[in-house]
This record gives structure tokens, sequence and C-alpha cells, in this order.
């Protein structure tokens, strides 16, 4: 298992501090893991960059919410996922209202073809990434985050964290995702031979868009078909599949995402100057207190009528 190295918690406390060399570090580090959980979370949505870049500014707003450095990476992952949370929610809820956003949108970039294309994967590895794309929704999460465990960028309990679920019931979790994985690596590998005529029967209404509803569809005729389960016969477990690194991020949004976030650390820098410089020691506004109300009373006593005019009257002689 690929652990953070033991300089990771003084990197995240530096970057606490103000460091923006160490909270550029620490971006550079952690976008391609953000990239990789977003990413295969929101297959088939247009906005990944941007809900990615959203992740990222505020895992570095938030900083200093972090109080076990050891465990950034698990909060850094937590965020990743409410924000995947949060942009599903809101695309749910504005396919309420328009009709036009009831179907999703064409994806501008296929998560699960440049995993194939990126990482150059054949054969059943091609088959696993694939199969990715006919999950629904929060079997997708849970699958991003167990790729990034199996290629050894997180630990079980960094996942379950991510989730905000126990060890225990993260398993729970993984294991139900597997089991679909692999029913949706059934109808991959059915509908690459197409050698059945019934499937093509099956599938004569299918817009050619994977879901889980017509994975489960084409499942029930797959799994009693002998010609489309002689597709699947010689499979090699996925986890054994797994073996391989992560996605780039590209190029454009590392640039973006690491402009944004040095904008915001600078920003951030200069509002605490600005606080502390008007930040004033209790003892000197004491003495500014007395001063004042000395200045006042002697005002007062100079001139004329005395009573409630004095406090109208008070605040002019300060000021010649």
């Amino acid at each position: 298992m690929n652990k953070s190295n033991a300089d990771e918690p003084k990197l995240v406390r530096a970057a606490q501090r103000g460091d923006q060399r160490a909270r550029d570090a620490l971006v550079r580090k952690y976008l391609p893991l953000v990239y990789n959980i977003v990413g295969r979370s929101l297959h088939g949505y247009p906005d990944i960059d941007d809900v990615v870049q959203e992740t990222m500014l505020r895992m570095i707003r938030d900083l200093s919410a972090v109080r076990n450095a050891e465990g950034f990476r698990a909060w850094a992952g937590a965020i990743a996922v409410r924000q995947v949370s949060t942009y599903l929610r809101q695309a749910a809820e504005a396919a309420q209202f328009t009709a036009s956003l009831a179907r999703i949108p064409e994806p501008t970039v296929d998560f699960e073809e440049a995993t194939v294309l990126h990482l150059r994967l054949y054969g059943q590895r091609r088959e696993v990434a694939e199969a990715g794309r006919w999950l629904d929704k929060e079997d997708r999460v849970a699958l991003s985050l167990w790729w990034l465990e199996a290629v050894g960028e997180m630990t079980r309990d960094e996942v379950a964290a991510a989730l905000g679920a126990t060890t225990a019931y993260a398993a729970v979790r993984i294991q139900r995702m597997r089991s679909q994985l692999d029913l949706s690596r059934s109808v991959v590998a059915a509908l690459a031979a197409s050698p059945c005529r019934q499937l093509g029967l099956a599938t004569a209404e299918w817009d050619s868009r994977p879901s889980a509803l017509w994975r489960k569809r084409i499942f029930r005729h797959v799994r009693g078909c002998e010609v489309c389960l002689a597709t699947s016969r010689e499979r090699i477990a996925t986890d054994r599949l797994l073996g391989y690194g992560l996605v780039p991020v590209p190029a454009l949004l590392t640039v973006k995402v690491i402009g944004m976030t040095a904008a915001q650390g600078a920003q951030a820098a200069k509002g605490s100057r600005v606080s502390r410089a008007m930040r004033v020691n209790p003892a000197v506004a004491a003495t500014l207190s007395v001063v004042v109300i000395a200045l006042a009373t002697a005002c007062a006593a100079v001139l004329p009528g005395g009573g409630p005019r004095q406090a109208e009257v008070a605040p002019a002689c300060l000021d010649n």
C-alpha cells in the first residue's frame, strides 16, 4: 500500500500557517486524486471540471478546519464525495423544472474512455473500465474510491471516512458495488461480442447509452442465454485487473486550479494582514478610552449651556 509519506502532515501544517508554496504543493498532490473521484463518480455529466475546481477551492479554503493532519487524505476525499452529492442533487432538482434537462446531457469528456485511452487498457481491463458506465450514481462513487484503494492511493479506513461511514459499512457498500460491476462486465462482454440474435431483439429500443436500468434489462437476457454467458466464462477477478495508475488531469484544468487556489490563498493572506493591522491591544484601547473621556469632559467644561447639549458639542470640539 502506497501510504502518504511522512512529510505530508508537515506540508498540511505549513499550508495551514499560510505558506503559499505548501498550499501549491498540496493542490498538485491532491488534484489527481480528486479528479479521479469526481470524474468516475460523474461519468455522463458535463461539469466534471467545475466540480473538481470547486472541490479544490473548498479544500484550500477550509484548511483551518483540519484538526488531524495525518487524516488529511480522508478529509479531502470526503469533500470530493460531498461535492459530487451536491452536484447530483442540484442536477436532479433542475431536471424536475426543465423538461429538456430530464435527460442527462451528453458528456463533454467521457471519463471511462479517458481511462481506456490514457492508461492504454486492453481486453478485460478495458471491459472493467467500460463496465463502470453502467453503475448507478451511488455505486459510481463507491467505485471511484475502491479504485483508488486498489491502486494504493487510499486505505480502506480513508475510503470509509470519505464515504462518511464505518469501515464495516464501507465494506458492505463496496461489496454491493462489486456485484453490480460484475453484472455490468457481463453486459459489456455480451454487447461487444454481439453473436446473439435474441440480444439484438432485447436491445432494439435501447438508445446505446449505458444506464443502471438497461443493465438490469440486458442482464436478464444474458443470464439465461448460453451464447451470451459464454462471452464471460474465462473472466479474471476485477480486483486483479486494477493494478494501474490514475487518469492524468488535463493540463488546462491543472493550470486553472493552481491559479484559482493561489489567488484564493493570496486574498486570504491579504485579509489576514488587514485584520491584524486593525487589531488593537486591550491596554492601548483602555488608555485611548480614558484620553477620549478626558477630552470630552474638558470640552464640556469650557462650553456654555451644559446639560444634554454637551453630548452634541463635544465631538465638534474633538475635531478642532
